[in-house]
């Protein structure tokens, strides 16, 4: 396993600029929220808009506020492998959920606990069909904000998350410890307009093989709120592998309803553009206290 090779410390450069300029200013609303910690929260006046990692790729930049909560989950997934590749395969997933707790102004942890998930490969020439069936692994984050989290004197908001992925969950689990980086980062282009960006950099592990390999999958995502409860996204994935040095293309599309200031649901499908992609179907919820 090379971990140091020359396309992650290029990774590493093109990281070390955007988090240089990703200096927080300091405005009166962020110099209140301060004072506020895990065990002191923050009052129900000055949350933030709530603004969860769901349902796209694209993960939200924002945090939770300190000494609040936050649940999010997709209760269905529906995933099926492209035509076009061999063996097909249907997957079912129920109730991956994360919850979320705010430390400080800038930070928060992140329990992730993939679903209950149903899995059908089918017949081949050569192999038959097989079924299976489990809960998936437990994946533990921590989210700290660099800029823009109360701010109003710039549009953009930067964050850093860095996750591991716990070996929980049997033969529907990854097998091995997998390690991650993401840059998310939003820009206000209008009121009801906002231009969201990613670029994560992800060690996984291949049961198959036994050994560890490097991934990456940048994505650009833009949401409009039509209307006050109701906003919808339309989001460009782009996923690369760095063993087969192959690209895969998705599209994700979906709306988000918001009930109140701390409910929301969504639905959307994601579209495969190229012949390995996906296409999947989604469902999901968010609720903070």
């Amino acid at each position: 396993m090379r971990l140091f090779s020359p396309t992650l410390l290029a990774a590493g450069a093109l990281l070390l600029p955007l988090l240089a300029a990703a200096q927080t200013p300091t405005d009166s609303l962020t110099a209140v929220k301060r004072r506020y910690s895990l065990f002191r929260p923050v009052p129900r006046e000055l949350l933030r808009d709530l603004a969860p990692d769901r349902p796209g790729v694209t993960e939200s930049p924002f945090t939770v506020d300190a000494g609040h909560f936050q649940f999010e989950t997709a209760l269905a997934n529906l995933i099926s492998s492209h035509p076009g590749r061999q063996p097909k395969q249907h997957t079912f997933r129920a109730n991956a959920f994360v919850l979320k707790m705010g430390l400080d102004n800038r930070t928060d942890v992140q329990l992730f606990v993939d679903a209950y998930e149903w899995d059908r490969t089918f017949a081949t020439a050569d192999e038959p069909s097989t079924r299976n069936q489990g809960f998936g692994d437990i994946t533990v984050r921590l989210k700290r904000n660099l800029r823009g989290n109360d701010s109003t004197e710039s549009p953009l908001a930067v964050a850093l998350i860095g996750f591991v992925r716990l070996p929980t969950g049997g033969r529907q689990g990854a097998g091995g410890y997998e390690y991650g980086l993401l840059l998310p980062a939003t820009y206000a282009l209008a009121d009801t307009w906002n231009l969201s960006a990613q670029l994560p950099l992800r060690l996984n592990f291949d049961r198959d093989e036994s050994q560890h390999y490097l991934q990456t999958a940048p994505s650009l995502n833009l949401d409009h709120a039509f209307r006050p409860w109701l906003t919808g996204f339309g989001e460009l994935v782009a996923q690369h592998d760095f063993r087969s040095r192959r690209w895969q293309q998705a599209v994700n599309a979906g709306a988000m309803f918001s009930v109140g200031k701390n409910i929301q649901f969504d639905i959307g499908r994601q579209f495969a553009l190229t012949r390995q992609a996906d296409r999947e179907y989604f469902v999901g919820f968010v609720v903070r206290r």
